[in-house]
Order: structure tokens, then sequence, then C-alpha cells
């Protein structure tokens, strides 16, 4: 029969360490296609440059020789750094999308550990506040039972009159 107890430390912890596993892998995975798609864009946005200045030379050649091969280098060339740039820029977004849903795993991975570390910190605090309320919640509460138990006897005397 399977166990279908929630609360079960051991089965939590294997979890846990597949779900860290899986954070790392999306950081990791993330990490590296956003330095791809940061070196294509660059080499997109520096081939531009090279285009422009080619296109030029071989527009100048091609009026003089009539040689097509020039109009066929510029056109490959312009293609080539536009698709670098269109290709570093769609693998830059899914690279991000990756890197921000490993750290979103991770944060959920060590939630239990977060958690234990505010209550730390919050815990001299509370009961400190605990500590100081309690005489006046004792007293408001002294009163209130003072109060009901004064009620109490006035119904009974009341139907004891009666």
């Amino acid at each position: 029969m399977e166990n279908n107890e929630y609360l079960n430390e051991e089965r939590y912890q294997q979890t846990n360490n597949k779900v860290k596993k899986v954070g790392k892998v999306l950081l990791v995975v993330g990490i590296i296609v956003l330095i791809i798609s940061f070196f294509l864009t660059i080499l997109g946005f520096l081939g531009f440059g090279s285009t422009t200045v080619n296109s030029f030379d071989n527009f100048e050649s091609f009026g003089s020789t009539g040689d097509m091969s020039g109009m066929q280098s510029t056109t490959s060339g312009i293609f080539g750094s536009i698709g670098l740039f269109a290709i570093g820029g769609f693998m830059g977004t899914l690279g991000f999308g990756l890197t921000a849903a490993g750290a979103i795993v991770m944060f959920i991975a060590h939630r239990r550990e977060i958690t234990a570390y505010t209550t730390q910190q919050v815990m001299p605090v509370a009961q400190e506040g605990i500590e100081k309320m309690t005489p006046t919640v004792a007293n408001a509460a002294g009163s209130i039972a003072q109060e009901i138990a004064k009620g109490i006897k006035d119904g009974l005397n009341d139907e004891q009159k009666k």
C-alpha cells in the first residue's frame, strides 16, 4: 500500500532535493543561453557596420563591372547580421525566462530555511511584546471576568426574587 501521508519528512527531503536540482539546471541553462545571446547580439550589431561599408564598395564595383556577386554578398551579410541580432534577441528573452524560472524554483526550494530564519529574527521581538502585553491583557481579562460573574449573580438574584 502507498503511504498517503502528506507530512512525511523523508518524502519532503526527497522532493525538495529534486526541486533544487531542477532549479539549478534552469539557472545554469538560462545563464548559458543569456551569455550566448549576448555574444550573438554583439556580433550581429558589429556586423551591421562592416556590411554597410562592404555594400557601398560592392555598389561602386557593380556600376563599373556589372558583377552581381558583390550584391549577393551584401544581401547575405545584411541578413546574416540581422539574423544574428534577431536570434540573439530571441535567445536573450528565452534565457531571461529560464533564469527567472530557475530563481523562482530555487526560492521555493529554500522557503523552509528562509521561513525558519525570519522566525528566528522575529521571535525575540514577539516574545518581548507578549511579555509586555501580558499584564495589560490579564487585567482586562480579569475585569471582563468580574463583570461576567457580576452579571450572572444579578441574573441568579433576579430569578430567586421571582
